[in-house]
């Protein structure tokens, strides 16, 4: 699920240290890098779930490769992830959604996650994000009542979600913490997993990286 990259409208969180402009500059190589780590996972379709209405040529640009392009239904998050759930859902495949704040996400969590789901030792998987929030949510048929009652950008969604989903029978698998970059703090920590050479060189997020070293060469970081 992505927002397109529309200065202002996305990353407002990190303005400042960055500009409108730059954060939302910055976002499009998430979006990348997160594309691209979803079309590495063996045997997954890929669906670019986008939003506003009337960006998909964006994203059919951006994400040329991707299998379908299906536009965001709803009025809040919980909302649209259901609506999402709903249309993608097929009887022989699980589906998981995760959002474009991760880039350094490894791909091996999405891998578990479809792993957990089509082995039939979860029906519901989260990855919860060092904020409170979910990175990525995971399920093998749909559950709207799911999606009621838990306030997904708040930052207790994680375990509200986890709790609701026990409460209603199912069966819960919980990935390792991640983080999402949403804050200025986020982007300090995002700085310094990709450009320190202690760690860059384990770290696939090849956009974001050549994006961050712009920013600090022309020291806007």
């Amino acid at each position: 699920m992505a927002k397109a990259p529309i200065p202002g409208q996305v990353k407002t969180q990190l303005c400042p240290p960055l500009g409108e402009r730059s954060a939302a500059l910055l976002y499009e190589s998430f979006i990348r890098d997160t594309i691209e780590k979803a079309s590495s996972v063996p045997d997954a379709e890929v669906v670019v779930a986008y939003t506003p209405r009337g960006t998909v040529s964006y994203f059919h640009e951006t994400a040329p490769n991707a299998d379908r392009y299906l536009l965001q239904k709803g009025s809040g998050l919980g909302e649209r992830m259901s609506s999402c759930f709903e249309r993608l859902s097929d009887s022989r495949r699980s589906v998981v959604i995760t959002g474009a704040d991760s880039p350094t996400l490894p791909a091996r969590c999405l891998e578990l996650a479809f792993d957990v789901l089509d082995t039939d030792r979860a029906d519901v998987v989260f990855g919860p994000a060092s904020d409170g929030r979910c990175y990525l949510v995971g399920l093998r048929a749909p559950a709207p009542d799911l999606f009621e009652d838990v306030i997904w950008t708040g930052p207790n969604a994680a375990s509200s979600s986890a709790r609701r989903a026990r409460q209603m029978g199912l069966r819960v698998h919980m990935l390792p913490e991640w983080y999402d970059v949403t804050r200025p703090a986020d982007l300090a920590h995002l700085r310094a997993e990709l450009l320190d050479s202690t760690v860059a060189n384990h770290v696939s997020a090849r956009h974001t990286r050549e994006r961050m070293r712009s920013f600090v060469e022309r020291g806007l970081l």
